[in-house]
């Protein structure tokens, strides 16, 4: 049987920490945590992670994470498992530029941090949520961006960050919400409306590398498609824009002519999902975590950061 080798340019998911807080009672009208007490709960957080690398087992996490996070985070164990590898723990140097916690008047609550990884030379930009008084703060977003890149100031009011709600396009050319869904249908089809509704930013075109570089595998039929969960946490700039978090659903499927087999390369996370390559048919699921900043006036939303991964597979 000839087998094809399949080559991907396509996003890696990248480990990722979190700034957890610890439990306890939190007042509906609490401004901002301190730098100083997120830095120690991060630091306790790293407890757990290396606990989790330790076991290879990504279950400790579960504690502390949630949502597309912990199905990314859960992806790489499972890839470091069936690949026999190892993870390197989190002892390398952090940095916690920016907490913000909005004003809220009923649960759940909410709140915003950068955490500047020295050692991976990138900024998380994250969210953590708490659902009730007695539940703990869960990391629900965490996209990152190169440690250059400019993360936009949150714009503050009262002492507290402000939000946006995800389909107030006051100011801007569009709204949260339609900012995820004209991003999602940019990524699914270049010739769409909405692709020149939004920028052609650098996680557009790597994305559009990947699927054009699968659609020319001979006797393969390849496919991609986008969506988007709806749009939740919104913050507004200073400049009178927003920073959305927005969680994109891609689904890559293969349709293989009979007698070939297509396989990826050793080591690489589709290769751990399917080992046996695809000889038929197969899907591969993944999750991107993108932060948009859509800008003031008529300028068009695009993606400073993102943190994405395969969650699962399955073939024929």
């Amino acid at each position: 049987m000839k087998r094809l080798s399949l080559v991907l340019v396509c996003a890696l998911a990248l480990s990722a920490c979190a700034v957890p807080h610890k439990r306890g009672d939190l007042a509906m009208e609490k401004t901002a945590a301190g730098k100083t007490e997120v830095s120690e709960v991060f630091a306790e957080y790293r407890k757990v992670r290396n606990t989790a690398i330790e076991l290879l087992d990504a279950k400790p996490l579960s504690i502390v994470e949630s949502g597309p996070v912990l199905a990314i985070d859960t992806g790489s164990f499972e890839v470091s498992q069936r690949l026999a590898k190892t993870q390197k723990q989190d002892t390398g140097s952090f940095e916690v530029t920016d907490v913000q916690t909005p004003r809220f008047t009923t649960y759940p609550l909410w709140f915003y941090a950068v955490v500047h990884d020295n050692s991976a030379g990138v900024n998380r930009v994250q969210i953590f949520e708490r659902e009730t008084a007695v539940e703990p703060w869960l990391l629900v977003a965490s996209p990152e961006t190169l440690a250059d890149t400019p993360i936009p100031d949150v714009r503050r009011e009262g002492g507290n960050a402000l939000t946006v709600k995800p389909d107030d396009a006051v100011g801007m050319s569009m709204s949260a919400t339609d900012a995820a869904k004209a991003y999602a249908k940019s990524l699914a089809d270049p010739s769409s409306a909405e692709a020149g509704k939004v920028a052609d930013d650098s996680f557009i075109k790597q994305m559009r590398t990947t699927a054009d570089n699968n659609s020319k595998l001979e006797g393969v039929t390849f496919s991609q498609s986008w969506g988007n969960e709806p749009v939740k946490y919104v913050l507004r700039t200073t400049d009178g824009g927003a920073l959305a978090f927005v969680t994109l659903l891609r689904l890559d499927t293969y349709a293989v002519k009979d007698g070939l087999t297509i396989s990826w390369p050793e080591g690489t996370p589709q290769q751990a999902f399917l080992s046996s390559g695809i000889s038929s048919s197969g899907k591969l699921r993944y999750y991107h975590q993108v932060l948009l900043y859509i800008p003031p006036g008529n300028g068009k939303p695009r993606a400073i950061g993102q943190y994405g991964g395969v969650v699962s597979a399955d073939s024929q």
